[in-house]
């Protein structure tokens, strides 16, 4: 199967089930190839995301991402050249040399839409909840390096996904959910709130969590469900204990999906029948 010009991949190696896995399996095999064709590339923004294994939301573009030091970029076919005034030092990574986490997370806000960004971040920035484990990067840092490479064009697309990025989004569905409960008007509400759930005896995070009503809300992408047989049974079983645990504990509660996020008005419904109020007016960000 050809993957690029003189780069090829064994037809029996298969592919994904899924439609996203295909889709980013995709991309990174191409960036792999111009990796493998040309002279030293440096990969940069979604290039470099894709090889550093970030998330994103959406698709992943055909395009090869670089950097090119000096004032002014270019395009070729499908590689585009990213300028930088500023002196970059590149990093190695499985083989291939990539720009610096906080550089390819701003170029990432420079080209791709604020969703498709705003997942990148949030995956790098998540500080995790096990002892000693540290986040790829931080908000200051990233603060940092945007204000070490202004001015630069489409500084104002960073400035809007540095201020919303999170340090508590775990997964790509919390993070379109947050941008989506923005845009409907609701308040901004904790994330990865904790509560005690005395029924259980244990602790509990909740993804989001309005603690002025006392309403909490999960986004349920409902893969921890999938496998079938006993494992999926007690995980449901499991799941359904700490939801009515937490119930117990709060005035209202919301559970959403991918589809519910992704078109709003589900979302929409949900929060609104636990009681979150809508304080401000509906826009459009994504």
């Amino acid at each position: 199967m050809r993957i690029r010009n003189g780069v090829y991949r064994h037809a029996a190696a298969g592919e994904p089930d899924s439609a996203p896995a295909r889709d980013r399996q995709r991309y990174e095999l191409l960036v792999r190839a111009a990796a493998h064709r040309q002279r030293a590339p440096v990969f940069t923004s979604y290039s470099a995301a894709i090889l550093m294994g970030l998330p994103i939301i959406g698709r992943w573009p055909s395009t090869i991402y670089r950097l090119r030091p000096g004032p002014t970029g270019r395009r070729r076919g499908d590689v585009i050249d990213v300028a930088s005034r500023k002196p970059i030092e590149p990093v190695a990574h499985e083989g291939a040399l990539l720009t610096p986490i906080e550089f390819t997370l701003i170029q990432l806000a420079r080209h791709a839409p604020l969703v498709c960004a705003l997942a990148a971040w949030d995956a790098a920035l998540l500080v995790p909840r096990a002892p000693g484990a540290e986040p790829i990067t931080t908000p200051d840092q990233m603060a940092a390096e945007h204000h070490r490479l202004l001015p630069y064009h489409g500084s104002r697309r960073v400035e809007a996904v540095l201020s919303r990025a999170s340090t508590a989004s775990e997964s790509a569905l919390e993070t379109l959910s947050g941008l989506t409960i923005e845009e409907l008007g609701f308040p901004a509400p904790e994330r990865q709130a904790h509560l005690w759930l005395p029924d259980l005896q244990t602790d509990a995070y909740v993804d989001f969590f309005w603690r002025e009503f006392g309403i909490a809300g999960e986004a349920d992408g409902y893969a921890k469900y999938v496998g079938g047989g006993e494992d999926a049974a007690t995980r449901v079983l499991e799941e359904k204990r700490r939801e009515d645990a937490i119930r117990r504990q709060v005035h209202g509660f919301a559970r959403w999906t991918w589809a519910d996020a992704w078109h709003r008005r589900g979302l929409e419904v949900a929060l609104r029948s636990a009681g979150v109020p809508q304080t401000r007016a509906r826009r459009l960000l994504r």
